[in-house]
C-alpha cells in the first residue's frame, strides 16, 4: 500500500464527498505530507505497518508546534486513519487511542466601533482604495470570513432586499443582511468602480476584483487591511477576523440573541459562537459601577 496513493484517495474523497473547503483540503494535505515524509524517512512504505509508536514519535517530533497546530495535526491524521479504516478493515483508527492535544479557546479581540469606522470611512482616492474599502465594509456587515467575501458573485448581492448569499464551511450557503448604507456602498462600487477594472460581468462574475479582472487573494485583503489600519492611525496588528470578531461583538453588546448570531456567523455549533459572550461588555461594565455601592472608586 503506497503512503502517496492512499493520501491521494483522501483528499478526493474529503473534496469531492466531503466537501471541504479550499483552506481545509491545504491544510489537511500539508499536515499529511509532513506526517507521511517523516513515516517514509523511518522506512515505514506501508499505512498497515503504522503504529501508535510511530505516531506518538512523530508528535514528539513536532512538540515545538503551537497546541492549535498540534490539534489541526491531529484533527487531519485521525480523520485520514478513519477514511483509511473504512476502506480497509485491517486498517484500525489508532489515533482513537491518543488524547488530542487540549487547547482553551482564546477570547476574540474585537475592535471598536470608532476603529471599524476608520477603517470604512476612510477618503478613498482611487478604485483600490474604494474596492478595498467595499471589501471592508461587506465583512463587517454581514460578518463574513475573508475566504467568503472573495468568493461572493455579482448573483449573489441583492441590493433591493439589502442581502448576501454566502457559501461558508462545507459549503453551506446562508442569506445575510447587509444595513443600508453598506448596500448603497456596494452599489456605487458595481456602478461606477467595478466597471472601470473589469468588463465582465455575469452573475456568476466575482463582486471583487482588482484590475483587468485580477483575482483577489485572501493574502491581498491581508495586506491591504493593514495598509489600511497603518494610514488611519489604528495601532494594532489587524488581521481580516478581527473585522468578524467585531461584527459578532457589536451584534450582541447591541442586544442581538445569540441564536441569530451564531446564523450569521454560519456556526454549527452555539458554543463556537458563545466565546463572544465571554468579551467585557461596555455598557453592563458601565451599569456595574452605577449600581455597584463602591463603583467607580
Amino acid at each position: 500500500m503506497s503512503l502517496d496513493r492512499e493520501l491521494e484517495k483522501f483528499y478526493n474523497y474529503i473534496s469531492s464527498e466531503k466537501g471541504y473547503s479550499l483552506n481545509t483540503l491545504e491544510s489537511y494535505s500539508s499536515d499529511l505530507k509532513l506526517l507521511s515524509n517523516y513515516l517514509e524517512s523511518k522506512n515505514k512504505k506501508s499505512w498497515e505497518r503504522i503504529e501508535i509508536s510511530d505516531i506518538n514519535n512523530y508528535f514528539s517530533s513536532i512538540s515545538k508546534n503551537s497546541k492549535a497546530t498540534l490539534k489541526r495535526k491531529h484533527a487531519a491524521i485521525r480523520s485520514f486513519f478513519k477514511f483509511l479504516e473504512n476502506e480497509n478493515q485491517n486498517i484500525s483508527n489508532i489515533l482513537e487511542k491518543i488524547k488530542t492535544p487540549k487547547i482553551g479557546s482564546p477570547i476574540p479581540k474585537p475592535l471598536s466601533i470608532e476603529e471599524i469606522e476608520k477603517i470604512i470611512n476612510f477618503q478613498n482616492i482611487n478604485d483600490e482604495d474604494f474596492t478595498n474599502t467595499c471589501i471592508f465594509t461587506l465583512m463587517y456587515a454581514s460578518g463574513l470570513r475573508v475566504s467568503e467575501v472573495i468568493s461572493v458573485k455579482i448573483g449573489e448581492i441583492d441590493l433591493k432586499q439589502k442581502t448576501i448569499k454566502v457559501t461558508g464551511k462545507g459549503n453551506k450557503q446562508r442569506i445575510l443582511p447587509i444595513y443600508q448604507d453598506a448596500a448603497k456602498f456596494i452599489s456605487s462600487y458595481i456602478k461606477s468602480v467595478r466597471k472601470n477594472i473589469s468588463n465582465i460581468e455575469t452573475y456568476s462574475s466575482k463582486l471583487f476584483v482588482r484590475k483587468n479582472s485580477k483575482k483577489i487573494t485572501r493574502q491581498y485583503v491581508w495586506r491591504k487591511l493593514r495598509e489600511r489600519t497603518i494610514k488611519v492611525g489604528i495601532n494594532k496588528n489587524v488581521t481580516p477576523h478581527m473585522i468578524r470578531h467585531s461584527f459578532a461583538t457589536h451584534l450582541l453588546q447591541g442586544g442581538a440573541s445569540i441564536r441569530h448570531v451564531q446564523e450569521f456567523l454560519g456556526h454549527n455549533s452555539i458554543e463556537s459562537t458563545q466565546i463572544y459572550t465571554k468579551i467585557p461588555n461596555e455598557k453592563l461594565i458601565k451599569d456595574y459601577n452605577v449600581a455597584h455601592p463602591r463603583g467607580n472608586k
